[in-house]
């Protein structure tokens, strides 16, 4: 077999041996007699995996003990509508929470567009104007501010912030 070279932006090449393993336990994970995707989430060879999946996660990116770590199906284009959602929760009778964000490409656009469903949004800075060719400079946020939104790499055009700004007290997503 040919292998091709992938370097987009969204999925990537694997290692042969890693898709081979992968294709062994398509049927059988760890001698179980099942596919992962035939087993129920509650049993007790799903824990296994999940907590060997969170275990090796917290290890490669050194997330701390006191922070959870949360599996979930969606992507980047669900995660623009759970932020806004959470924490821009808007109580019944309140006005809507303002967020901020930095439009400095086509997902930090989507971000902004899908967040203005449940929250006032401020564009502090955009590099629109230029094709999203470069990081504009990002003001600091308004003290009322639910969070500061950046996109902090922008895959199509290849730009990304060279630091992470500071928000101060403000939750920088």
């Amino acid at each position: 077999m040919k292998r091709v070279f992938n370097f987009a932006a969204g999925p990537s090449m694997l290692p042969l041996p890693v898709l081979e393993r992968a294709a062994r336990e398509m049927t059988d994970v760890d001698g179980s007699g099942q596919s992962v995707m035939e087993m129920s989430h509650r049993s007790k060879e799903y824990k296994v995996i999940i907590e060997r999946a969170e275990a090796l996660l917290r290890e490669l990116m050194g997330i701390p003990d006191s922070y959870g770590v949360l599996f979930l199906q969606g992507g980047g284009t669900a995660q623009f509508a759970m932020v806004p959602i959470n924490l821009a929760y808007q109580r019944e009778g309140q006005a809507r929470r303002k967020v901020t964000y930095v439009d400095t490409g086509v997902w930090a656009s989507k971000a902004a567009e899908e967040a203005a469903k449940y929250a006032e949004v401020r564009i502090a800075a955009s590099s629109k104007d230029r094709a999203y060719s470069y990081i504009p400079a990002a003001p600091a946020p308004a003290p009322d501010d639910a969070y500061y939104h950046i996109t902090f790499n922008n895959t199509i055009v290849g730009t990304k912030w060279p630091s992470i700004p500071d928000t101060g007290s403000v939750p920088l997503v």
